[in-house]
């Protein structure tokens, strides 16, 4: 792991002076290789030569503040780049020591910190790694501000998988820890702006009220001889390094998300292209009749379908409207008319044929999952068996242009216990006109809140009556979109007409 690299060659820079610091990093690198020498450089400057070169030295370079330094290794196995940058973030602190020692407080203070949050920023920029991005974090903090102790604790979905050692208060868990824990979860739900919890313990919010991404901690500041408190200039330079992070997190997630967004809008289409393949090709000439059907979803999927099916000796015609939208309502119409094809060849009446889709609705399904249904049994003589469950009318045109509704007589399939269902019996004469609609239609609504409804359907389709019935649903289409005035659809959209022809 890339923060027990960093803090083991940290450690180890440390048991000498801090001359010694580009000697033991190459030390490190050297002997974690397996490389038969090696040579450390920043620029045209060697800083530390161990080991031999029997062979031509790769050269790797080392991620670290304006200037990279670069490591030429003889032999062994190419170094990862987490051992890479671990190497780099110590001796770009060391060089930054270095520089700095001769310089003023206050401006070598500045300088460092402003070097260490551009040095972060590079490592940071792109990175849609969380845990990397927290890890980053946490050690160049550590390394500023020469914090014995560290923790990140993150929020939500930033942190799936992550050490659950220390609790998850308010949604919070350790994602990465150096050394012993700095805060206990009491402590923690209380860090909600930049604070000294004590003397040796500075803890900072990475984000705001408004969108929090977890805390950052450290512990127990070390100078020669021992520890030291930390300063209230400490609590602003780790806020400053929680800024850049907050900013890195946001970025990850904005991105999460537009990644799950496109991949839900490819299963959508997916989903609708499935759906339109459940929809029958009607015949345009069936023995006595002419069929038309159309259906229009408000959202990518919906859950208006209509199904046709030869049916002993005439043709059955149904159309649903499930309740509720989009994709859950795509599934209980897919699994509707599933159940229509089985149950159509069982059953010999179309009260039998309501009855079963009922059982497998309440049966199969959750509460409050229901759906209005009409059905029509086709007859080459003219006869029409109809039977509505819950549904909008069904709207009848007559030779003489006049139209009357065809209502339902039962209750929606899977909405109430023991429905009792009936049917109609009418005779379609030649040229008459059957046309059904789903409540998308008769309940659009124009801005002032005002319903289409069934008196605009019964004049829009005696107008259409003697046209082509292919342009039927296209002409109620229009109608609709013209009443409510560009408002957009807020149901499925759905209709299904038939002609008698001889």
């Amino acid at each position: 792991m890339i923060v027990k690299q960093l803090l083991g060659l940290w450690q180890e820079a440390a048991q000498g002076s801090q001359a010694s610091v580009p000697r033991r990093a190459l030390e490190h690198l050297v002997a974690s290789t397996g490389a038969a020498g090696g040579r450390l450089s920043r620029g045209s400057e060697v800083l530390a030569e161990v080991g031999r070169f029997a062979s031509p030295p790769i050269t790797h370079r080392l991620p670290a503040g304006r200037e990279p330094f670069e490591v030429a290794l003889a032999g062994g196995t190419p170094p990862g780049e987490e051992l890479l940058l671990a190497a780099g973030t110590v001796l770009s602190a060391w060089w930054l020591r270095e520089e700095l020692r001769a310089s003023r407080f206050a401006e070598r203070r500045r300088l460092w910190e402003t070097e260490s949050l551009r040095a972060m920023a590079e490592v940071l920029s792109g990175q849609l790694d969380a845990r990397a991005v927290g890890q980053s974090l946490l050690f160049h903090s550590m390394a500023l501000l020469d914090a014995r102790r560290g923790e990140l604790w993150l929020a939500g979905e930033l942190c799936p998988g992550a050490d659950a050692a220390g609790g998850s208060p308010g949604g919070l868990c350790v994602v990465e820890r150096v050394g012993e824990a700095v805060l206990a979860p009491p402590t923690l739900e209380a860090v909600t702006t930049p604070r000294l919890v004590s003397p040796f313990v500075v803890a900072v919010p990475i984000g705001d009220r408004e969108q929090s991404f977890g805390v950052l901690a450290l512990g127990d500041r070390e100078v020669r001889g021992g520890l030291a408190p930390f300063s209230a200039q400490d609590v602003e330079t780790l806020s400053l390094f929680a800024a850049q992070g907050a900013l890195a997190f946001s970025a990850i997630l904005a991105h999460r998300q537009r990644v799950a967004q496109e991949r839900l809008e490819r299963e959508l289409a997916l989903a609708a292209s499935v759906q339109q393949h459940l929809f029958p090709q009607l015949p345009e000439q069936l023995p006595g009749w002419e069929l038309s059907g159309f259906s229009l979803p408000s959202r990518q999927v919906g859950g208006d379908l209509y199904d046709f099916l030869p049916n002993g000796e005439g043709s059955l015609l149904a159309l649903f409207d499930v309740s509720g939208k989009g994709a859950p309502a795509a599934l209980l119409a897919a699994s509707l008319q599933g159940a229509l094809r089985v149950a159509a060849k069982q059953a010999v009446s179309l009260k039998e044929l309501a009855s079963l889709l009922h059982e497998h609705l309440a049966t199969l399904w959750a509460e409050h999952q229901f759906a209005t249904a009409f059905f029509f049994a086709l007859r080459e003589d003219g006869t029409v068996r109809a039977l509505g469950a819950g549904h909008t009318p069904a709207v009848v045109v007559g030779l003489d242009g006049q139209t009357r509704l065809l209502y339902p007589q039962g209750p929606p399939l899977g909405l109430v216990p023991n429905p009792r269902f009936e049917e109609d019996v009418l005779v379609l004469r030649k040229g008459e006109l059957l046309v059904v609609a789903t409540d998308g239609i008769v309940e659009a609504s124009n801005p002032a809140g005002e319903e289409y409804g069934l008196a605009r359907l019964r004049e829009l389709v005696a107008a259409c009556a003697n046209a082509p019935l292919g342009e039927l649903a296209t002409r109620v289409l229009a109608g609709v979109r013209e009443f409510t005035q560009g408002e957009a659809m807020s149901d499925d959209f759905t209709l299904v007409a038939v002609r008698r022809t001889v």
